[in-house]
């Protein structure tokens, strides 16, 4: 019985470990930028990306935050998101997005498509996996 409650401790902490790793090995949104390209740092410009958008006190309507540890949380305006999320080239690359799936039959759900955003001033440009605009979101 203690072996098999020790092996499912270490599988519990293992799994608690992978959670917390860098999904795709790239760093967080907000690490600087060693690759010496001359262009904006990641850091520089996740700080534009990171923050609140939408409205997140109405949860009929769709809110984002993206948070500078490169998690992602929000709603759609029915089911809550929550993910983590990159900048690639000024470009918010969603990852491993989990929603809850409540039918919500008045509510636009548009934001369960989102694969990718564009920040532009105070407004994100979010868009499907095809490359189409869905949505908009302001801060």
């Amino acid at each position: 019985m203690r072996t098999r409650f020790t092996f499912l401790a270490l599988a519990l902490l293992l799994g608690a470990a992978a959670c917390a790793a860098d999904p795709g090995g790239s760093g967080s949104p907000a690490s600087p930028d060693d690759s010496g390209s001359g262009g904006p740092s990641p850091s520089s410009s996740a700080a534009g990306a990171a923050g609140t958008w939408g409205n997140p006190e109405n949860t009929r309507e769709p809110s984002l935050e993206l948070h500078e540890d490169g998690r992602l949380t929000g709603t759609d305006g029915c089911n809550r998101l929550m993910g983590q999320w990159v900048l690639e080239e000024g470009k918010v690359i969603f990852k491993e997005v989990a929603m809850t799936m409540m039918a919500c039959p008045d509510v636009d759900q548009w934001l369960a498509s989102a694969v990718s955003a564009v920040p532009a001033a105070d407004t994100l440009l979010v868009y499907d996996g095809a490359g189409n605009e869905i949505g908009t979101l302001t801060r």
